[in-house]
């Protein structure tokens, strides 16, 4: 296989995040990192280490106290409120533990609602869904309500939203943490051919040590900084 050096789709130079200002408490210190396309990029680290918090750096719901954040080339650190939903939109797809899924609609309804938020017409956005469960497997659950679907299941509709908007950054906080090993497993071996076929960057925050032999690389934090990583180089696959 090919090696090749792709310009990174998130560059964090120098950031930090410190929360207060009379008892200031340091979640971010002094964080440069790359995450290119093409790898599928795990940190780790005990709680309260900053990886949460570094993950909503990257997807701009929260602000940098210091440094500069860029996203698909464009720094995003400087940006009005007013800007940010758009970045949000345009190039990050969010995966949460929890799935956040509406529980009033349906697997495909949750995902209509996305594309439709992204400006695709009603009929359009029908057709799309269907293709986006058919590529997590779910096309058959499609007019099913989140109540009634498992827990892996729920987390797949999650990332067919996530990949609604064909964002080139896929964020995941602990998207196998409420899964039984399988779904686990399964759930991970989506996210890796996101990566990996579809060039996407795919940034994994996740305590589960069993997850690392999915990686391009893991990032190892620990007190708002990050220590050493284990790398391994992106290929063309």
């Amino acid at each position: 296989m090919a090696l090749v050096a792709a310009a990174p789709l998130v560059s964090l130079r120098a950031v930090s995040k410190v929360y207060g200002t009379a008892a200031p408490v340091t979640a971010l210190a002094d964080v440069s990192v790359d995450f290119v396309p093409g790898e599928l990029a795990m940190i780790m680290g005990p709680s309260g280490s900053g990886k949460t918090t570094l993950l909503s750096v990257i997807g701009c719901m929260l602000r940098p106290s210091s440094g500069i954040v860029r996203i698909c080339g464009r720094e995003v650190s400087g940006l009005g409120e007013a800007e940010l939903p758009r970045v949000r939109l345009n190039c990050i797809g969010f995966i949460f533990q929890a799935f956040n899924l509406f529980s009033s609609l349906t697997a495909r309804g949750n995902i209509e609602l996305a594309l439709q938020l992204k400006g695709v017409r009603k009929a359009s956005a029908r057709s799309r869904s269907l293709d986006l469960l058919e590529k997590v497997g779910l096309r058959e659950q499609a007019g099913r309500y989140p109540a009634d679907l498992s827990g892996g299941q729920k987390q797949r509709v999650a990332i067919a939203r996530a990949l609604a908007t064909d964002a080139p950054v896929v964020l995941a906080d602990e998207p196998t943490a409420a899964l039984d090993s399988e779904s686990g497993h399964s759930v991970m071996q989506i996210l890796g051919t996101l990566a990996h076929q579809e060039n996407r960057a795919v940034i994994i925050v996740t305590h589960d040590s069993r997850l690392r032999t999915f990686a391009d690389r893991v990032l190892l934090m620990e007190d708002g900084r990050l220590g050493s990583a284990m790398r391994s180089l992106v290929a063309v696959h």
